[in-house]
């Protein structure tokens, strides 16, 4: 006998799996700031692609530097509901930042909650392909991945590295105000 809803209906066994979400950060800005797309809340827009898993956690990793400006760009809240793990922004010649890191601690924190089970799916917000290994080992710990390619193209490795791939037209974020035109 199958669990039941309290409407006498099945219940969808995906509905009990753990997603979390790890979001390349500096990657995600320079998608939007291209599109022209401002985002005042990051995390509204996950639970779209998670196919009605229950989101435990959401993580964007970036640096110091340029977490300010996309708060100055898309608002105080556009954080809220999502962690943010810092790596280090080092000042080079030229005046510009290099992140140092930031690819790293996604790779160790999407790989460590898949190793201790603390989700059953995890979705990649990124174009990068540095991902592509961590994907990869997240699955041989028994984990569904997906990855997310906001603006389209979406590299191949990534979509073949991972269960699912995602590459939404960005007026989808438009039409469920989840984003802005600038």
């Amino acid at each position: 006998m199958g669990v039941t809803t309290s409407g006498g209906g099945r219940a969808n066994p995906i509905h009990f799996e753990r997603a979390m979400v790890f979001i390349d950060g500096t990657n995600l800005f320079q998608r939007l700031a291209a599109a022209k797309l401002r985002v005042p809340r990051f995390a509204a827009f996950l639970p779209y692609f998670l196919g009605g898993r229950q989101l435990i956690r959401a993580y964007l990793y970036s640096i110091e530097q340029t977490v300010a400006k996309a708060k100055a760009i898309h608002g105080d809240t556009c954080f809220e509901g999502v962690r943010v793990v810092l790596g280090e922004g080092i000042p080079k010649a030229d005046g510009n930042i290099k992140e140092k890191g930031v690819d790293a601690l996604l790779v160790a924190d999407l790989v460590y909650h898949a190793a201790t089970r603390n989700y059953d799916y995890a979705l990649v917000v990124s174009h990068d392909t540095d991902f592509v290994q961590g994907l990869r080992r997240v699955e041989d710990f028994g984990c569904r991945t997906a990855v997310l390619g906001l603006g389209g193209g979406l590299p191949t490795r990534l979509k073949e590295a991972s269960d699912f791939s995602f590459e939404p037209e960005l007026e989808l974020l438009i039409s469920n105000h989840w984003a802005i035109p600038l």
